[in-house]
């Protein structure tokens, strides 16, 4: 998909570190008295809610900064300012660090959020072309996207400003508000959107008719908003609240809909070669953040591949980080499991490649560049089967070791027996979501919700009680909006 990202002012109310050619209004700009007349304008909204989350994720490797560097798994070769997130050291000074703090990018993509779900009603009276089927299914995909976008700030920073509404021109200072309070407000958002999404882009639903913006299936597939991306996000949401059985039961709306949603298992190989998962639009992702090459849809930095990889995959001698031999041995040490070495490369070097995404194009000539164009997967079908397992396994139900098993046997592992406790069944599902999801931005928020920071890090559980998990607020943010507060942690 090409995203056309709708430049918006109004922006900056909490907070900035970016140059400070964004905080200049756009002189090319769409006014707001000639924005929202038309199918196009809509359609370049949506678009904009994409793009600017994409843009949140991939600045400075953001996802991955938040999703695995702090748990300790990968070491650093040289640079000072990952070797501050895998010390903890959150406060550290670097330019980096002030941007991994600051929440802008977020809430500029939120901002859009609110802006479409407010305007886009408008625009069938303006244009018959856009119909008001089209519209809905238009606000229903923004509203998974600000759903998902407080799902995500919420396990980076805990407590956050919850706004819904878009900027009328003032601003009026906006404390952060009890994280349970905002994923209820998630929920609410991802339950509404469920309603008006299909699952497929088939045009054989209600929900959407005929070719969606012109495109066939395959088109959308993993990118645009369905219903069983919603049901997956309302999973995750209830069990970060602790929810297991309203978790529960959408794991199962996704994973009982098999036939409605086309998600499957993937092979370890098909999961890690050149063209699979991390290439994008595969039948195990759930929800992805793509980049096509097809469409010019490459960058030099902002994927993992731009820390993990080096020569003879890229020009370069010496990766930012990898993890050390000892550690692959201790995290993959049960015979059979075919991903320390479809995961790794170079195993026996002092440095061992990760390699379990390396989507390096090899159509672009130059030689001295590097252009990546993984996907950012957010939900694939083997997460969700082990989210289910832990569900299961949180209210008592004999069946979790089954869901357990099918990620493990599809790995090369022996089944694990019938019986275990419960307190040893979700130190297995833990174990496996570190095994399978590995580099996937998914450790350091299993840390958190399986309450095991304080055994994985020099973090006590009093640090941790303390706001020691999450992240700072940056200092733009504090100085422009008097009723924050910073996480006592970090104060």
């Amino acid at each position: 998909m090409r995203y056309t990202i709708v430049i918006l002012s109004g922006l900056l109310l909490l907070g900035s570190s970016c140059s400070k050619m964004l905080d200049q209004p756009s002189k090319r700009a769409l006014t707001e008295e000639n924005m929202w007349q038309n199918k196009n304008d809509a359609r370049a909204a949506v678009y904009g809610c994409y793009a600017l989350i994409r843009a949140a994720l991939m600045n400075e490797n953001a996802h991955w900064v938040y999703g695995d560097l702090r748990g300790g798994d990968f070491r650093v070769t040289k640079r000072g300012d990952l070797q501050a997130l895998v010390d903890n050291n959150l406060n550290a000074s670097y330019a980096t660090t002030d941007q991994w703090r600051d929440w802008r990018r977020f809430y500029a993509a939120i901002a859009q959020c609110n802006l479409a779900i407010e305007k886009l009603p408008e625009v069938p009276k303006r244009d018959y072309r856009y119909s008001n089927n089209d519209m809905e299914l238009d606000r229903s995909q923004v509203r998974f996207l600000r759903s998902f976008l407080y799902y995500y700030i919420v396990r980076v920073w805990g407590d956050v400003p919850l706004i819904s509404s878009p900027p009328n021109g003032t601003f009026t200072p906006t404390p952060r508000t009890n994280q349970q309070q905002v994923l209820d407000f998630a929920i609410q958002d991802a339950l509404a959107a469920a309603y008006g999404l299909p699952w497929k882009y088939n045009g054989q639903s209600p929900e959407q008719q005929g070719d969606y913006q012109g495109q066939g299936e395959g088109h959308h597939t993993d990118i645009s908003a369905t219903r069983g991306m919603a049901y997956t996000l309302l999973a995750h949401l209830y069990a970060w609240k602790g929810d297991y059985a309203n978790a529960l039961q959408n794991t199962r709306a996704v994973i009982d809909n098999q036939g409605q949603t086309g998600y499957n298992f993937v092979s370890t190989a098909d999961l890690t070669r050149l063209d699979g998962s991390f290439r994008g639009r595969g039948f195990s992702n759930i929800f992805q953040i793509d980049l096509n090459f097809d469409h010019a849809e490459y960058s030099t930095t902002g994927q993992l591949e731009d820390w993990t990889l080096r020569s003879p995959d890229i020009p370069k001698s010496e990766s930012e980080i990898y993890i050390p031999k000892d550690s692959i041995l201790s995290i993959y040490s049960e015979s059979g499991d075919q991903r320390a070495t479809l995961f790794f490369d170079q195993l026996n070097d002092a440095y061992p490649v990760f390699y379990k995404m390396k989507q390096v194009n090899s159509a672009v000539k130059n030689p001295t560049l590097r252009f990546y164009t993984s996907a950012i997967i957010i939900f694939r079908y083997e997460e969700l089967y082990l989210l289910q397992a832990e569900c299961k396994a949180r209210l008592g139900m004999s069946d979790a070791v089954g869901d357990l098993n099918s990620i493990r046997t599809r790995r090369g592992l022996k089944t694990l027996p019938g019986n275990p406790t419960q307190e040893a069944l979700l130190d297995a599902i833990f174990l496996e979501r570190r095994r399978e999801l590995i580099g996937e931005g998914w450790y350091w928020f299993d840390l958190i919700h399986f309450n095991k920071v304080s055994r994985y890090t020099q973090f006590t559980q009093a640090d941790v009680n303390n706001g020691a998990a999450y992240w700072p607020v940056s200092k733009q943010a504090l100085s422009t909006n008097s009723a924050l507060v910073q996480n006592n942690f970090w104060k």
